[in-house]
């Protein structure tokens, strides 16, 4: 049962949203500080493109397939005990980045904070749900989001600064910093018992449905990471898309019929909360364009070869950008009035991609910049009212699950907008770069594996690679490639200005206006 809100004092909830703010903020800030460390992991540790495609990956396949079951745990056994787990979780992770040494440890400590992300915000946005007044929920939302705005935004500079300073190990060291202080707030909040132990307590857990729903992300994300290397005719990749139908055809079946479910369609019948869900899914595709793609574009030599400090300040015009309409949005839009703002959002990540889709490594970066203050509106506006859209349909016994099923589809989402890029970047790149190849070198003794290498290959790979070629066509091949590059980045820009397109015309279509929000509580 929900604590009433009249028996403690009015700002007691500060305290409670202090701490999800502090979560939020630590998996915010780690998102991007990490996308704009990517490419010195990558030369640190030797790691290939596709290698470094699931340092991304799996953090997010990780996080959206524990999400919803992260948010039955905190509503059957309190959401502060799912918060400081996911805290600590987070932290090893992080730890154990910090000290890898190979892909291997990397990828298990990204697992690892996949885990704790999932906790973080499958809990952090329900927490304030369940202990904010009435008449202060929007504006403790939108600091909430404010507060992963601003993680957004400092992490490219914090991120950039520590690599070129010191190192991209400091990230994660950083991490932890952050963590303990969301510590100790949630520490003071358990001690005055601002937040209710459990308000659905005695579900059972479908853990078969967490089972079908990691096997059909993860065979999805793997037949895409794999088709363009294995073929997508191939054995392989057919089967693992195969699985993937198969288990994802199950896990519906399962959670219709199950009277626990994991993931509660029948909260998909409310169009709003339909439009919500399908649209962070689009979201969080769309941002990969930003956080990942247009990073490497910045950084790589190919591209604009900036260093990783110099990409966070690039990349300033974007966050500063979501970071003031993020956090001025839930308090300038009334209550259930969200069609047109999130239509909007949606139709100016359109219009950035498709500007976007021009830049190559000899645009200047005065041509750039204003074109991802754009993008930073239409994310802003996307990421601070899908999910209130979504979440007032919802009772306060529920809000923890329906807060972990619209940050699956987001978690989704950022991991299928990763993986769908790479596979646009995969296709023209090879439709570029093979011709030359075959043209300069078709007496290699491994042909097939040399066009593989200099698409897919690490730098050293690729160095070695390149000595395949006589000296003289040496220029020829790098041309080649500069030429791939710069079509790869803008066939990823029309991707996601499709995407963005697809959202615009869900919301305008989904989304019908609200009477002013109803005690929840009373609403099932």
């Amino acid at each position: 049962m929900r604590v009433a809100e009249n028996s403690k004092p009015e700002s007691s909830f500060r305290l409670v949203v202090a701490a999800a703010c502090a979560g939020a903020f630590a998996v915010a800030y780690n998102t991007t500080a990490v996308m704009t460390a990517l490419p010195a992991i990558r030369s640190s540790l030797d790691l290939d493109a596709d290698t470094l495609q699931w340092v991304i990956n799996l953090y997010m396949l990780c996080t959206a397939a524990t999400l919803a079951a992260m948010g039955h745990f905190a509503d059957t056994f309190g959401m502060m005990r799912m918060f400081v787990l996911g805290l600590c979780a987070f932290a090893l992770g992080s730890v154990t980045i910090a000290f890898s040494g190979d892909a291997v440890a990397l990828l298990a400590g990204r697992a690892f904070q996949g885990l704790g992300v999932a906790a973080l915000m499958a809990t952090s946005v329900a927490l304030i749900s369940v202990s904010a007044p009435q008449g202060q929920r929007a504006s403790a939302h939108g600091l909430w989001a404010g507060t992963m705005a601003v993680g957004f935004a400092l992490g490219p500079l914090i991120g950039g600064t520590l690599t070129d300073a010191v190192s991209w190990r400091a990230i994660f060291g950083l991490d932890l910093v952050i963590l303990a202080a969301a510590g100790l707030l949630c520490l003071k909040v358990v001690r005055a018992r601002l937040v209710p132990r459990a308000l659905d307590a005695g579900g059972r857990t479908d853990f078969a449905g967490i089972a079908l729903l990691f096997v059909t992300l993860a065979a999805f994300l793997y037949g895409l990471t794999s088709g363009p290397l294995a073929g997508w005719t191939s054995v392989q990749t057919l089967a693992l898309f195969a699985i993937s139908l198969s288990s994802g055809a199950g896990f519906i079946a399962r959670e219709l019929r199950t009277p626990e479910p994991l993931i509660e369609f029948a909260y998909l019948r409310h169009a709003n909360y339909l439009a919500a869900s399908i649209g962070m899914y689009l979201n969080g595709a769309t941002q990969m364009g930003i956080l990942y793609f247009t990073n490497l574009f910045l950084q790589a030599p190919e591209g604009l070869n900036l260093s990783a400090a110099q990409a966070g300040l690039a990349l300033l015009p974007f966050t500063i950008a979501m970071f003031a309409v993020s956090l001025a949005a839930p308090r300038l839009i009334r209550p259930g009035r969200y069609r047109l703002p999130l239509t909007f959002g949606m139709l100016a990540l359109a219009v950035g991609f498709w500007l976007m889709h021009g830049a190559g490594h000899q645009t200047p970066y005065g041509e750039i910049w204003w074109k991802l203050a754009i993008l930073g509106v239409g994310v802003g506006l996307n990421f601070s009212l899908l999910p209130r859209a979504g979440l007032s349909a919802l009772p306060d016994a529920k809000a923890g699950q329906g807060s972990g099923v619209l940050t699956t589809f987001f978690y989704a989402g950022l991991a299928g907008g990763t993986a769908f890029g790479a596979v646009v970047v995969s296709q023209i790149k090879r439709g570029l770069v093979d011709p030359v190849v075959e043209a300069l070198a078709r007496n290699a003794p491994d042909l097939d594996a040399l066009k593989v290498t200099l698409v897919h290959g690490s730098q050293s790979q690729v160095a070695r690679a390149m000595t395949a070629f006589p000296a003289g066509d040496t220029g020829k091949v790098e041309g080649a490639m500069l030429r791939a590059f710069d079509g790869g980045f803008a066939g990823v820009m029309v991707l996601m200005a499709a995407f963005s397109i697809a959202g615009a015309v869900l919301c305008a279509a989904l989304i019908r206006p609200q009477t002013p929000e109803t005690p929840r509580s009373n609403r099932g």
